[in-house]
């Protein structure tokens, strides 16, 4: 293992931690640390998990701290968007994903369709499909007020 490797699995660690611990904004920090030693790497999986607890720490920043709140969530979107590019069934990714969108926004459709792959590689998440429910709903009132 190359030295940039190792330090970058490191920082990771450092990352998991600051995430456990509700430090989302070290966990940022050192997500970008861990990327940075990381970017030049094959290892597509150290590179999902980098992606993922980036996306995790935007998430939890959106909805912990108001005056982040959109910027973060779409941060939070762009990285999980990041882990399904490298890894088409990472149901986390996507279930989280939806869930952002939700946050920063009223794209149903788009929130939608994250929990119907949830529900498509996964079908018993009932997380996933209460959150189906909730935009089919809000699609749902969204079509009678334009009738």
């Amino acid at each position: 293992m190359n030295d940039d490797i190792k330090i970058a699995k490191e920082k990771l660690e450092e990352a998991k931690k600051y995430l456990k611990e509700g430090n989302y904004n070290n966990a940022v920090a050192y997500c970008n640390k861990a990327l940075k030693f990381a970017r030049f790497s094959s290892d597509k999986d150290m590179k999902k998990e980098i992606y993922y607890l980036l996306g995790l720490a935007h998430s939890a920043l959106g909805t912990y701290y108001t005056e982040w709140d959109i910027n973060d969530s779409i941060l939070a979107c762009k990285y999980f968007r990041k882990v399904i590019e490298l890894d088409k069934d990472f149901v986390g990714a996507y279930l989280n994903n939806g869930m952002a969108i939700l946050k920063w926004g009223n794209n149903y459709e788009l929130a939608k369709s994250n929990f119907e792959k949830v529900l498509e590689l996964e079908p018993d998440n009932e997380l996933a499909r209460k959150e189906l429910e909730f935009c089919n709903k809000q699609l749902e009132k969204e079509d009678s007020i334009d009738d």
